[in-house]
């Protein structure tokens, strides 16, 4: 059915879109924090998308999707890198209400920069396999940067809902790699698979999610030293 991976879309955001305006969490108010931040997030994973799909590392089932495209991306996909953020972004928020403490031990970050330098190093040995490569090397620098900007709060609050919305993650990427909807070329990833997801989503996906939260905390905070200023 052309309409499947636009209605995957629209039931990852239609629970986390109707709870955002649950009044302990009140996402809805955090929308200008979200958008600009998803936005950055959404236009560096497109373009990232656009080359990918352009040299073949995966492609789309045009059976499954209304066929609407820019540049060569279904419209589907264009939105899938603001549903899935959002529903994530929901999420971490639903963590910082209900979870106050904390888990990660103090030397985290020491582990974190450990293996972003240990990916870096590793990712020139999968050149000949570009997905696997790419989350490799782009994840890595992506980690390293985290690991020296972002607070031990934040990358706490990161696990914890990076490790949940593998549960929703394993029932959306595992419909869209099963029927399939995006198929993925064997010989550009390491071949080894959750079911039918190749394990290098799963690094995707939480670069996805590490992004999007960091830029959204910068905005929380970028608007709370303002905030600052202007009571002093």
């Amino acid at each position: 059915m052309k309409f499947t991976y636009l209605l995957i879309n629209l039931a990852t955001i239609s629970i986390p879109l109707l709870r955002s305006f649950e009044h302990r969490i009140n996402f809805y108010k955090k929308w200008k924090y979200f958008l600009p931040a998803n936005l950055i997030t959404a236009i560096f994973f497109l373009v990232w998308d656009y080359f990918k799909t352009t040299y073949g590392v995966w492609k789309f089932n045009d059976q499954y999707i209304i066929g609407i495209k820019f540049f060569g991306l279904p419209f589907e996909e264009i939105l899938f890198f603001f549903t899935i953020p959002y529903a994530c972004t929901f999420i971490y928020e639903s963590v910082l209400l209900f979870i106050k403490k904390s888990w990660l031990p103090s030397f985290i970050k020491t582990i974190i920069v450990a293996l972003s330098l240990a990916a870096i190093i590793t990712a020139p040995f999968f050149l000949h396999k570009a997905y696997t490569f790419s989350v490799l090397f782009i994840g890595g620098i992506m980690y390293m940067i985290a690991a020296f900007t972002l607070s031990l709060d934040i990358l706490d609050r990161f696990m914890i809902t990076y490790a949940i919305s593998i549960v929703p993650m394993l029932f959306v990427n595992g419909l869209l790699t099963a029927l399939p909807v995006v198929i993925y070329n064997n010989t550009q990833n390491l071949g080894y698979r959750v079911g039918t997801i190749p394990v290098e989503d799963f690094v995707y996906s939480a670069m996805l999610l590490l992004m999007n939260i960091g830029l959204y905390e910068w905005y929380k905070k970028r608007e709370l030293q303002k905030f600052t200023i202007r009571t002093f």
